[in-house]
């Protein structure tokens, strides 16, 4: 019995192999001259940035790229951000700010902010960015020559990410880890595989035409991981997309911490199993199964017995560190497979625990009832994690 469930893990963790390589997490190209001129709108949705807004700012508008606008939407913040960016507008004429006061009723206020600054926005590409990433003068001239010579319509860009500690490193790492572990990156370049597909907060550009005729951000309006469903609706909307390495073209803080971390995904990972327990439950059982059992077993096991089990446990911890080493992070984050994925497991679970006790999601000084989540992802259909994935 132990001999044929570990055979069957061995063979599940040799199928995973080809999306860690080289050919599946791709850095992106840098290119220092291009043909192409397109018109491209950078898009940032910025609440309580304060520490971070100015360096951002800057660093956007000192993009090479010649025919480039920059709209930065400041969602009610309380912290500075407004003054700070009032003040950059008035030394770089270049940079629109549109103030928002109020958030419409039926709309995360981060979906409505990037929804405005889209309205506003005059390019041929649109590219949404976080309030805090900070990109290399070449970064978008790379993106949009890439785009072009690879027919793209739309393009996500992993960024470096800088963490506090070893433990963020790892766990951070760990979360990009699971991801590919049930999706094979290179599908997500391929139109016809629709339940493929992936979007990241920090660099999320897609054609405008593409965006219109998908219905934009209206489609997302209340969808806490709305940049992962941008890239589905982008999919489904008959764009070719691409997901691409970035730590050489852009770099993001995204917690200040581990305990940030943890908190700060309350609001996405109950939301990206689609508020269900059940699909808690079976993601549990599933690393249980593929990460907690082939250790234990390796060392508890005799004979041939253990042999499975102690090769699913050195594939799996070598394919972590394969991918801490892809994302530019230090490859002895990638013994710690165990415990990361064990934080990562913890995150989860509190997030359904906190958002089931209280009803709802708590994002950014806003509640929203998880009975409108749930209905506006009822539209959609479609579990953050594409193995899951559903179409109609």
């Amino acid at each position: 019995m132990l001999l044929t469930l570990g055979l069957v893990i061995l063979l599940f963790w040799v199928s995973r192999i080809p999306h860690y390589q080289a050919q599946s997490l791709r850095l992106l190209p840098e290119h220092w001259t291009s043909p192409h001129h397109a018109r491209v709108s950078l898009i940032v949705a910025a609440r309580d940035e304060a520490a971070g807004i100015a360096a951002s700012v800057r660093s956007l508008l000192s993009q090479d790229w010649p025919n480039l606008e920059l709209i930065v939407v400041d969602d009610r913040s309380t912290d500075g951000t407004s003054e700070i960016l009032d003040d950059l507008s008035t030394r770089f004429p270049q940079l629109q700010v549109i103030h928002n006061h109020e958030l419409p009723s039926g709309w995360l206020g981060k979906c409505w902010a990037l929804s405005l600054g889209a309205r506003k926005a005059t390019g041929d590409w649109l590219v949404f960015c976080d309030g805090d990433v900070i990109m290399q003068p070449h970064t978008i001239r790379s993106v949009v020559t890439t785009c072009e010579t690879e027919h793209l319509d739309h393009l996500c860009l992993a960024p470096r990410m800088l963490n506090q500690s070893f433990w963020q490193d790892a766990v951070v790492a760990s979360l990009s880890f699971l991801f590919y572990l049930f999706q094979d990156p290179r599908h997500i370049f391929d139109r016809n595989k629709v339940h493929s597909y992936m979007g990241v907060g920090a660099f999320n550009m897609v054609r405008r035409d593409l965006y219109e005729r998908v219905g934009g951000h209206a489609k997302l309006r209340l969808e806490v991981v709305d940049d992962v469903f941008l890239g589905m609706l982008a999919k489904r909307g008959g764009g070719r997309s691409g997901f691409f390495l970035g730590q050489n073209l852009a770099s993001i803080r995204w917690y200040s911490s581990l305990w940030q971390y943890i908190r700060g995904l309350e609001k996405n990972s109950f939301a990206g199993l689609r508020f269900s327990w059940w699909l808690l439950g079976l993601s549990i059982a599933v690393q249980t199964l593929i990460f907690f059992l082939p250790p234990f077993l390796s060392l508890t096991t005799t004979g041939w017995t253990r042999v499975p089990w102690l090769l699913s446990t050195f594939i799996s911890h070598g394919l972590f560190i394969q991918c801490c080493r892809r994302h530019a992070v230090d490859w002895t984050r990638g013994l710690t497979l165990v415990p990361a994925i064990m934080i990562q497991f913890l995150t989860f679970c509190r997030s359904a625990w906190i958002m089931t006790r209280q009803g709802g999601v708590m994002w950014r000084g806003t509640f929203y009832p998880m009975q409108e989540l749930k209905a506006a992802q009822g539209i959609l259909r479609g579990p953050f994690i594409p193995w899951f994935h559903r179409s109609h």
